[in-house]
């Protein structure tokens, strides 16, 4: 009898392990950076959960796995390092480390953001010397022309730093479950071939090098990326409602995310970013455009059935929420609401903000 407990006690814990480690958590999962710390993924749509699942558990990388039945006809994340694609140089493990790849003159400068010099010395990169209000002057950088693969279709490869799941953006209800295949990866670990060589029972915050014998190796859990930079501060669109810090949700809990199309290629500069005004005239092109959300990197723009047609360069996002009743906390967007349908029959945008007063380009605006 003891036996046959132990035994089925040994498979339905080995069962529960395949079908995925750890109860669904709300919200979909995060790095140990916190609720914006998006963690390195591949992602498809048009899928159950069970094959999401089941894609998790055949993937030897995937540490974990979100999940939304009502989001692109069943959106399917799956989350661990090297998922989002690979780089002809295998060093790079993401597709912004293989685009970075190249050569400065001052072999010391590893970068191309740091290949250069500053007029105040103690400022070492582009970013840093601009904060200082100082001049930058860039070296001869050359790029290797590194080649990077996206993950294989239907996936879609997402590529960020963290590529371990510490918990959820932290909401009190969401679309998006979240299901961590090992808890415990973004603690530190005691390992080695003696039986007391690890950290079991003990508290995250007892998992120190002190706390593992000399005779195993400490691992250090796993470094959070740095903060992302804040929205360097927009501009007000006659018209318009004023712009709110955070990206665009919906639902009462501002945790829906909201029906549209986004790009981060279809600008016009170099690179294919879009500005605020062409995130904004983006949205003034779409008839049913309630909005849209705009950071540094990406142009979200919201309204039903915009996904039908997002357009090249546009990705479509479909989601059950048609209208933005608030923001989810990201200093790193703006949301802005209320499109003033009238700005296409003038001519253009009109821009609104706070200090000196100028014309330009026949139109009245106030640089934020």
């Amino acid at each position: 009898m003891i036996l046959r407990y132990f035994t089925f006690y040994i498979l339905s814990t080995f069962i529960s392990s395949i079908q995925g480690i750890g109860e669904e958590q709300v919200g979909p999962c995060r790095g140990p950076g916190g609720p914006n710390d998006k963690v390195n993924s591949r992602g498809a749509i048009e899928s159950t959960q069970d094959e999401c699942q089941t894609a998790c558990v055949d993937l030897d990388a995937c540490v974990g796995y979100s999940y939304c039945s009502n989001c692109n006809g069943g959106e399917c994340i799956l989350y661990g390092p090297g998922v989002d694609g690979s780089c002809s140089d295998p060093s790079a493990l993401n597709e912004p480390a293989c685009e970075a790849i190249g050569t400065c003159p001052n072999a010391d400068q590893l970068t191309e953001e740091t290949c250069g010099t500053c007029s105040e010395s103690t400022a070492t990169s582009e970013t840093t010397c601009g904060v200082v209000g100082a001049t930058w002057t860039p070296s001869a950088w050359v790029s290797s022309n590194e080649l990077w693969t996206d993950a294989l279709d239907p996936w879609e490869g997402e590529s960020h730093h963290s590529t371990v799941i510490a918990g959820t953006t932290g909401e009190t209800s969401s679309n998006y479950v979240c299901v961590d295949f090992d808890p415990e990866d973004h603690m530190a670990h005691c390992t080695g071939s003696d039986f007391f060589c690890n950290f079991d029972d003990l508290d995250e915050s007892d998992r120190t090098d002190e706390n593992c014998p000399d005779s195993c190796t400490f691992k250090p859990k796993p470094e959070p990326p740095q903060n992302k930079p804040p929205y360097p501060g927009g501009v007000n669109f006659i018209g318009w409602k004023t712009a709110m810090s955070g990206a665009c949700r919906g639902g009462i809990d501002f945790t829906d995310k909201v029906n549209g199309k986004y790009s981060n290629s279809a600008g016009s500069a170099e690179g294919g970013k879009l500005t605020q005004e062409e995130c904004a005239q983006a949205c003034l092109d779409e008839i049913e455009c309630v909005g849209y959300s705009h950071s540094l990197a990406w142009c979200v723009v919201y309204g039903p059935n915009l996904h039908d047609t997002p357009g090249e360069l546009w990705t479509s996002d479909q989601h059950e929420a048609v209208e933005i009743t608030g923001t989810k906390d990201n200093p790193s967007y703006i949301c802005v609401t209320g499109p003033p349908r009238g700005a296409l029959d003038s001519g253009g945008l009109n821009l609104v903000g706070s200090g000196i007063l100028s014309f330009a380009m026949g139109l009245l605006f106030i640089v934020l």
